[in-house]
């Protein structure tokens, strides 16, 4: 994740709020619910302009980190002085009390050292703990529009959904669940998240998303 200021919301995102719909928070946060017990420690790596964080907060205990000062500023406007939201990335999550979810969307496909990151994560989770994130894959038969659209210097892995799983069992996690998303700004007024049927956007969504547990 690369360090910059507003300008990198500016210049990446356009409108930070339409590409950050209720729908599509809704859906991350059923998928922290599907594997987090209400109260339980949820950390966020990359918490952007604070709209999930501050959703989570108020189910979970939260915390989270940004290597960008601008996002983490949002973020504590949002959140309050209770959510913990510091200036930084992997190393800087800590580990005790350990976590029992780490989420990152659209993150980890900025990390320098992805397996380096990976490894941290794992090691910050409790056992039985769970990294849940959603990345950008570049395979499929959308692999080529994605790969055309991306024009996100910080994006450094540009990975298929093949490589993503391969990548994260090489680093101790077992994938539990693992699906496809849709996603795309129509004519510059609406963001698209899509996430059914299930049986289709797997081997042809624009993203993924997925549960990986610490093993």
């Amino acid at each position: 994740m690369a360090v910059a200021g507003a300008d990198y919301y500016e210049t990446q995102y356009g409108d930070y709020e339409r590409q950050n719909p209720d729908a599509k928070l809704s859906f991350y946060l059923d998928l922290v619910r599907a594997h987090v017990a209400t109260g339980g420690r949820v950390f966020e790596l990359g918490v952007g302009l604070g709209r999930f964080l501050e959703r989570a907060s108020r189910e979970f205990d939260c915390a989270g980190v940004d290597t960008n000062p601008h996002g983490v500023a949002r973020t504590r406007e949002l959140v309050g002085g209770d959510v913990p939201v510091e200036v930084g990335s992997c190393e800087d999550i800590p580990a005790t009390p350990a976590n029992d979810a780490i989420v990152a969307w659209d993150v980890l496909e900025h990390l320098p050292d992805l397996d380096r990151g990976l490894s941290v994560v794992r090691d910050r989770l409790a056992v039985g703990g769970c990294l849940i994130g959603v990345v950008p894959v570049y395979d499929g038969p959308l692999g080529f529009v994605v790969r055309a659209l991306d024009h996100d210097p910080t994006h450094v892995w540009k990975l298929g959904r093949g490589e993503w799983r391969q990548r994260l069992e090489r680093c101790g996690f077992e994938i539990s669940d693992q699906g496809g998303i849709l996603r795309k700004l129509i004519l510059g007024r609406y963001y698209a998240h899509i996430t059914r049927p299930q049986w289709l956007l797997r081997s042809v969504g624009s993203a993924i998303y997925f549960v990986a547990r610490k093993t």
